[in-house]
């Protein structure tokens, strides 16, 4: 018969319970991005409709420059709008797997080896983390960049034909 010590029980159970934690923190960030999604594509999808059924009943030609002067704005915002929420969800994700790793971590760093590894494991987890935030920081700085450069030039062109 195979004899189970209380150590080895109790390091499955952490670990089962960090691996279940995990899983909700992922299908939980998962939803909300999806839900993020769904509402980004109703939103564009509606204003774009409401925008073309506004050019179509505009006859002055005029107007019709203002309504597409104004379009990149509102793409812009909602852009913007769309890119904070993704990174609220990444951010939120971010700290919840840091708070679940550090608890993982402090329960299995008993005896001096398991703490210089865990340790360690944990220095990896955490610049692992600092550089996935720095990306997305990064990203969205290119993202809103590029979206001010169209705004400004559709609006160029915009007064240029008014």
């Amino acid at each position: 018969m195979l004899a189970v010590s209380p150590e080895l029980i109790n390091s499955v159970e952490i670990n089962t319970q960090a691996f279940m934690t995990l899983s909700k923190i992922a299908f939980s960030s998962l939803e909300r991005l999806a839900t993020l999604n769904l509402n980004a594509t109703r939103l564009a999808f509606e204003e774009g409709t409401s925008g073309f059924a506004s050019l179509l009943q505009t006859k002055d030609a005029k107007k019709q420059q203002k309504l597409l002067g104004a379009t990149p704005e509102k793409a812009t915002n909602s852009a913007a709008a769309y890119l904070q929420g993704v990174q609220e969800i990444a951010a939120e994700t971010q700290s919840e797997v840091t708070k679940l790793i550090t608890s993982y971590f402090s329960s299995q760093g008993r005896g001096s080896d398991h703490s210089t590894g865990s340790l360690k494991g944990f220095e990896l987890f955490k610049g692992f983390a600092q550089q996935i935030t720095d990306m997305t920081a990064a990203n969205s700085k290119v993202v809103g960049d590029a979206t001010a450069r169209i705004s400004s030039a559709t609006a160029a062109l915009a007064r240029k034909g008014a």
